[in-house]
């Protein structure tokens, strides 16, 4: 409930900052609802203090990942005050054969969309085993770790690059590709042992992640998105004072993740006196 009561007031801000930073227009407010499969990756690095030396290692585990967003879309030539001016070219594919690419005076990134969004993705749970003491005693580690960010994406249609190359094809006409990234905080807990001490802790630190992938309009309210993305969850770290050697152990902890997305929206907001 709270993590709704979060995103509910924040897409509520990022409307508003979506719609004073547009000149004129309309924007869409919209509810997403994601779900895919996290692949962890863990530098371990433990330390024992009967041994001495630290003991490295890498590994990785996967996961589902699931959440959701809410958020503001705007047309881009609403939220660019300016226009631009592109010239006429060809661009060869073939020989003997290229595309021809014609310009405008007046270009308004036509079909172009601005998401800003505010995200929550939670439900990634990994287990990694970096190198210990001995073969008996790895650093077994859980992981489990929530994402609360905002989002910038940017949506392109390819509409008119596939006409060029292939011809008129209606059903490729919504497809757009997308890319953009986001910043915010990540809770993360983490537990490790090395079967003979453990330690745990918990960290609400900045976080980061990039991402890409394709987008497919189902209808002007329904969007369906595929894509990749890079989640950094930083650099956790635990105390292994739960037991007759204490140590301390430490992890980067990243991943690559695909997930698809469903989105609707549900609330068109006209201003400035045009819709």
């Amino acid at each position: 409930m709270r993590m709704l009561r979060t995103l509910t007031s924040t897409a509520a801000i990022l409307g508003t900052l979506g719609i004073l930073a547009s000149p004129a227009g309309a924007a869409d407010l919209y509810f997403a609802g994601r779900a895919g499969f996290s692949n962890g990756t863990a530098s371990g690095n433990g330390t024992n203090m009967l041994v001495g030396p630290s003991l490295k290692g890498d590994d990785g585990d996967s996961s589902p990942v699931y959440g959701g967003a809410l958020g503001v879309a705007v047309p881009l030539s609403d939220v660019i005050p300016w226009s631009l001016r592109i010239p006429s070219f060809d661009v060869p594919y073939w020989p003997g054969r290229a595309m021809h690419v014609s310009g405008s005076e007046d270009f308004r990134f036509p079909g172009w969309s601005t998401l800003i969004e505010a995200e929550a993705m939670t439900g990634r749970e990994f287990r990694f085993s970096t190198p210990g003491a001995s073969p008996l005693t790895p650093y077994n580690s859980e992981v489990k770790a929530t994402s609360f960010l905002a989002n910038v994406r940017l949506d392109v249609p390819i509409r008119a690059p596939m006409t060029a190359l292939f011809g008129r094809l209606p059903m490729l006409d919504p497809l757009t590709l997308y890319g953009g990234g986001g910043v915010g905080m990540g809770l993360t807990d983490l537990k490790t042992t090395d079967t003979v001490n453990a330690g745990s802790d918990q960290s609400f630190a900045f976080a980061y992640q990039f991402m890409a992938g394709v987008g497919y309009a189902i209808s002007d309210q329904m969007h369906l998105s595929l894509g990749w993305r890079y989640y950094d969850l930083g650099k956790l770290k635990t105390n292994l004072d739960q037991g007759p050697n204490p140590g301390s152990f430490s992890a980067d902890i990243s991943a690559n993740e695909f997930t698809t997305s469903l989105r609707f929206h549900f609330y068109h907001v006209p201003f400035f006196g045009r819709d």
